[in-house]
Formats: C-alpha cells, structure tokens, sequence
C-alpha cells in the first residue's frame, strides 16, 4: 500500500473516530503488516499539515484526534445547540483538581482538602466517568479511593497527567494577566488626562494599584504507592464533548 493511499485511510478514520486514535487501534484495523512506528509517523505527518488548515489534530490521552478549533467554538456549540450547563461546576472543578493531583485518594482525604462534604460531588464525576474507583487504600476500614479516568484527559485535552499544569505555570499566568490588567488601567488613565470631560473639568485619575498576585494553591502530584492500593479498573467515555 502506497505512503499516501495510507495516510488518507488514517485521516478518514481519525475524521469517522470520536474518540481518539492509537496506532495500536491503527494497526489492528489495517491488518496489513504496517508497523507502529510508520503509523505514528503518518499521524504526526498529519498532525504538522493540519496547523495551517481549519481544522486540527491534537494528541489527546495517548492518541490523535481531528477536532475543530477553539476560535469557531461558539458556532459548533450554537449549530449543535449544546447545553451549556453540561459544564463543570466549580465544586466539581474544585475536587476534581485535587483528585487528579493527588491521585489515587479517598473521599475522607479529599473532604480534608476541601473542608466540606463531597460525596454528591464525587457521584457526579462518576457519572460523567471523568473519576473512577481506584480499589481500596489498606488501611482500616478500607476506604474506596478514586482516580482520573481516560476520558478526564479527553475532556481537558491533555496528553497524560504530566501535562497538568504545575504551580509555577499557574503563577506566571495571573503574574502575565495582572501586568496586563494594571498596564490597561494605566493607559485608561493616560487617555482621559489626554480628554477631559466635556464641562472642560479633568476628572480624577484612578491610580493602579499595586497587590501582590493572588495565591493559587495547587496540590503537589501524589507518588504512586504499590502496597497502597488494588487493581485499577478501566473506564469508557462519556457524553462530554472534548473536541469543542
């Protein structure tokens, strides 16, 4: 089979696909002696020449998927007329960030986290199958702990948990927002001492003030222990829609 005949299979079935591709998935579907690496290969061929077209192929949870781009979302979701309550709430937001850090845990050391109860939250996130059962930590009691799932990386279009966003990546993004809110207020300010107000009259100028960044306080990842926890089921996707 020709390089090219093989790439347009790929593009066709990552286009048909709606979660993503692996070359493992790849392979045992072409059945033609097609090594891994040569599939790999064509799918980040076809990642490269999806950068200048309208659509992209991102490298989502282990594999590649077509998605449309983030500037023409609002059209997607008003064409496909989806809910927008769909959406994460920020309690769920809240335990699913520590969850994902601090992974696997359970329900008492999240709650410990977030000083409130949390099973109503972390019954939702299992429905969604973003959270799954990680088996039971051995100690007394042997309480049910839980981890991400395959489809948490669909939905926030992550690779693998080390592309989680680190405490230092969070706080150079507030410091780089607040320099340019406080850099917008001062150029506000320039422009209405350059225009007074029509009664002829300067109107006081609001000085920018200048605060500390706030504090975001990310969980450290949690090591994986082996004699904590038992064996790890697998989890399906949902109904969420991580290409939008």
């Amino acid at each position: 089979m020709e390089r090219e005949e093989l790439k347009a299979i790929v593009e066709n079935i990552l286009l048909a696909s709606d979660q993503p591709v692996t070359p493992d998935d790849l392979q045992s579907t072409l059945m033609n002696g097609t090594e891994k690496a040569e599939l790999r290969s064509l799918l980040q061929e076809l990642q490269e020449e999806y950068q200048s077209r309208n659509l992209r192929i991102d490298e989502v949870a282990g594999g590649y998927q077509l998605c449309t781009r983030t500037e023409y979302s609002d059209w997607v979701r008003k064409f496909l007329k989806l809910d927008k309550t769909t959406k994460l709430s920020q309690p769920s937001l809240d335990t699913l960030s520590i969850i994902a850090y601090k992974q696997p845990l359970t329900k008492q050391e999240v709650e410990e986290i977030r000083g409130v109860d949390c099973g109503g939250v972390i019954r939702t996130l299992l429905d969604k199958k973003i959270v799954a059962l990680a088996g039971r930590k051995k100690v007394p009691g042997r309480p049910i702990m839980y981890r991400t799932t395959r489809k948490f990386l669909e939905y926030f279009g992550l690779k693998d948990l080390a592309d989680l966003p680190t405490l230092e990546d969070l706080q150079d993004e507030l410091q780089g927002e607040l320099e340019s809110n406080v850099q917008e207020e001062m150029d506000f300010n320039t422009s209405r001492e350059q225009n007074p107000s029509p009664e002829g009259g300067v109107e006081d100028s609001i000085q920018p003030v200048n605060e500390d960044p706030p504090r975001i306080i990310v969980p450290e990842k949690k090591s994986s222990s082996s004699n904590e926890e038992d064996a790890v089921s697998p989890s399906s996707a949902n109904d969420l829609d991580p290409g939008v």
